[in-house]
């Protein structure tokens, strides 16, 4: 009897092993857009890692074949292509949103063959924790028939459309994708990241000049307590808007800063008007690292201060400085959490020209380092508050000799801007 059930067992076991082969279902998890999109994203894929009979092909596969086909793989058409040539059943997506105080990811399924919508799940929390939660205990539940019924492109002319995962079905806190989000097929238009960044901000500069070794006597340092000043920022990322490849990391970085002119007094009570502003415009590269940022810059800068005696009799306490140099350096953007932000960014200044003090001290070279530092935090989804600092440090040899009209053997000229601000990162 026992060697009767031998083949038996043999033959039926044959038979599972292709079936089990056809039940698998391959999946890819593409672009999730929105705030903190990379850790959803990531939430999904490990889920899914976990799901018998799915197999996930990475977005690196899928970049590798579109290049090969020559295709793209955002659009409808390219994405077909990618489905036949790689056998995928279901393509995934989706989109974070923060509104009134809640997080809401909106998962799409497309099917391999036609890159149809035939799924649509919502699941929302009070905070990023909270949506990261019901991702890892809810998300399989609703989102199962409709990934597991997917077909492959060559069998779906012999497959019933599996119905969409109702909108019904989802919290009832879930949010529905309004029409400008989306395209025909329900898929969002935007690509991942912030295309555009723009701050105006109000606060105020302080300046400090300082002699080393002077040795002539009308040479004394000089102190700026402060005065009203705006600052505007802005970062444009264009490419974000159309790929998430490496060039959309480029952008264009500029800052603005505008003081009022402020009345200062010498020791011997003569008065006098200072002013100061400040820009910068350059390129940035800003690279992404999970929800993270770094950053390689590098462009033109101009710091201008000038200090005019209200007497024409009177000399100046100090050189009026027209600092120009080419600022690179390096940044870091850290979320703290899904709506605070910090940032750094160092800065080596080659300076190219110093204005008057060039001409109190001929002979004089000079460096500078410059630090920014910032807060940012999400008031909404796009409106943003930020509290900035900005200090820059020339440091001047003045290789004076003896018979020059000045005399001293260096400088440290500092500067510190504070603003406080509000913005918008699209």
């Amino acid at each position: 009897m026992f060697r009767q059930l031998i083949p038996i067992m043999f033959l039926a076991l044959c038979a599972l092993v292709p079936s089990q082969a056809r039940a698998d279902t391959r999946v890819t998890v593409h672009d999730f857009y929105g705030p903190n999109a990379a850790r959803m994203r990531a939430d999904v894929v490990s889920l899914l890692e976990r799901q018998v009979g799915v197999t996930l092909v990475s977005p690196g596969e899928i970049e590798t074949t579109a290049k090969k086909l020559g295709v793209d793989p955002f659009s409808p058409e390219g994405r077909r292509m990618l489905a036949r040539e790689l056998q995928l059943s279901a393509w995934l997506t989706g989109m974070v949103k923060r509104q009134s105080g809640r997080m809401t990811l909106t998962l799409l399924v497309f099917d391999g063959a036609e890159h149809a919508r035939i799924g649509r799940t919502q699941l929302s929390g009070a905070s990023l924790r909270q949506l990261s939660a019901r991702i890892k205990g809810q998300l399989w539940d609703k989102a199962q028939q409709v990934i597991l019924g997917a077909a492959p492109p060559e069998a779906a002319k012999n497959v019933t459309e599996v119905p969409a995962v109702s909108s019904a079905q989802a919290d009832q806190t879930d949010m529905v994708v309004s029409a400008d989000e989306s395209d025909r097929n329900g898929e969002p238009r935007a690509r991942p990241g912030e295309a555009l960044r723009v701050f105006v901000g109000v606060g105020s500069p302080y300046r400090s000049l300082a002699y080393s070794e002077a040795v002539t006597q009308n040479l004394g340092d000089y102190q700026l307590s402060g005065t009203p000043l705006a600052d505007l920022q802005l970062a444009l990322f264009p490419m974000r808007l159309t790929t998430n490849s490496w060039i959309s990391w480029l952008g264009l970085d500029a800052r603005v800063q505008l003081a009022l002119a402020a009345p200062t007094r010498d020791r011997d009570g003569n008065q006098f008007k200072s002013r100061y502003d400040s820009f910068h415009v350059g390129l940035r590269a800003r690279i992404p690292l999970g929800q993270h940022y770094v950053s390689v810059f590098s462009g033109y800068a101009l710091n201008h201060f000038t200090i005019t005696p209200q007497a024409s009799s009177v000399p100046a306490p100090a050189p009026s400085t027209d600092y120009r140099s080419i600022r690179s350096g390096l940044g870091g953007e850290l979320s703290l959490t899904d709506s605070l932000q910090l940032g750094l960014d160092a800065a080596y200044l080659n300076i190219l020209a110093v204005g008057e003090i060039g001409r109190w001290f001929p002979r004089s070279t000079a460096g500078g380092v410059e630090l920014g530092l910032f807060a940012t935090y999400a008031i909404t989804q796009g409106v943003h508050a930020r509290l900035s600092a900005a200090y820059q440090r020339t440091f001047f040899d003045f290789h004076a000799q003896p018979g020059d009209k000045n005399i001293a053997g260096g400088a440290i000229d500092q500067y510190l801007a504070l603003s406080l601000g509000a913005g918008i990162q699209l």
